[in-house]
C-alpha cells in the first residue's frame, strides 16, 4: 500500500535538525509513504522546505504561508513584509498556507483583527494564482467560514488540516468545497465528534495526515511524530467506517491528487 501525508513539518527543527533525520525519511517510504506536503510557517521555514525539496524532489510537497502562531510575534507593517515576500516565491510551491485563525488566548487576543486580515489576504493570493489553500483553523470554525462566505466565492480549492469538529461543521467546510485531513486526533476512542463526523461523511472528502513532529497517534512510542503515522490513520478511517484500509490509502491518495 502507498500513503500520501497530506501535511507534515519536516522543516521544523526537530525534524530538521534530528540526528537521524535522514533515516526517519528512509523509514517512512520503506513503510509505503510516498509523498508529504510540508506546511509552511514564515520564511525561515520556506528556506528549509527549498533545501528538503531539493534534496529529495520526489518525496517533499512545498506549501507557504505566514502561520497565525506568527502574527502574535509581528507588527502589521511586519505581516505586510512577509506577504510581499510571499507573493515572490509563491510560484515555486504546490499549496498556499498554513493560513486561518486560532482563537486561543495566547495567539488571539489583541491580534484577531490582523489574523483575520492575513487570512484573507492569504484567500485572495491563493484565488490569484489558482492555488489550494493549506487552512489552520482552531476553536475558530465561525469565523473561518464567515471569511469564506465572503472571500472564496466558490473559487478556492484545499483543505483543512487537522480537522477536529463535528459533522455539521466538516458539511460546512465540504460546502464551500474543501476537503478535511485529519491526523492523530482520530485515533483517540473518547474523540466521538470526530469520529462521528469520519463514519458519517464520505471516503472522497478525506484526506489523512502526520502534522509531524506534533499530533502523535494514541500510543506512538517517540515524543516526535513522523510521516509513518498516516498508516494508523488510515487504519482508525478503516475501523471506523468498516472498509478495507487499502481503500483508505487509494481514496486518499486520490483525494489529494484531485486537488494537485
Amino acid at each position: 500500500m502507498k500513503f500520501i501525508d497530506a501535511h507534515s513539518h519536516w522543516s521544523d527543527d526537530r525534524l530538521f535538525l534530528h540526528p537521524e533525520r535522514d533515516q526517519l525519511i528512509q523509514k517512512a517510504k520503506t513503510e509505503g509513504v510516498v509523498y508529504t506536503l510540508l506546511g509552511g510557517v514564515d520564511p525561515d521555514d520556506w528556506s528549509r522546505q527549498l533545501q528538503l525539496k531539493k534534496m529529495d524532489p520526489s518525496f517533499f510537497g512545498l506549501c507557504f504561508g505566514l502561520h497565525p502562531y506568527r502574527i502574535k510575534d509581528l507588527s502589521a507593517e511586519e505581516c505586510e513584509n512577509r506577504l510581499d515576500q510571499l507573493a515572490k516565491v509563491i510560484s515555486q510551491c504546490q499549496a498556499v498556507g498554513e493560513t486561518g485563525l486560532d482563537k486561543r488566548d495566547q495567539y488571539w487576543l489583541g491580534f484577531e483583527n490582523l489574523q483575520i486580515e492575513m487570512f484573507e489576504n492569504h484567500i485572495q493570493l491563493a484565488k490569484a494564482i489558482g492555488k489550494p489553500l493549506v487552512l489552520h483553523i482552531v476553536r475558530a470554525h465561525e469565523e473561518a467560514l464567515k471569511v469564506m462566505d465572503m472571500w472564496s466565492d466558490g473559487q478556492c480549492r484545499g483543505f483543512v488540516h487537522a480537522f477536529n469538529g463535528s459533522y455539521e461543521t466538516a458539511k460546512r467546510y465540504i460546502d464551500h468545497g474543501l476537503k478535511l485531513s485529519v491526523g492523530g486526533a482520530l485515533t483517540y476512542s473518547k474523540n466521538h465528534k470526530l469520529r462521528q463526523a469520519v463514519q458519517k461523511i464520505s471516503l472522497e472528502h478525506w484526506l489523512i495526515e502526520s502534522d509531524a513532529p506534533d499530533q502523535p497517534p494514541q500510543g506512538w512510542p517517540s515524543p516526535v511524530n513522523d510521516s509513518t503515522s498516516v498508516k494508523l490513520i488510515a487504519q482508525a478511517i478503516a475501523e471506523i467506517k468498516a472498509v478495507d484500509v487499502a481503500k483508505v490509502a487509494e481514496q486518499t491518495q486520490i483525494n489529494f491528487n484531485s486537488l494537485f
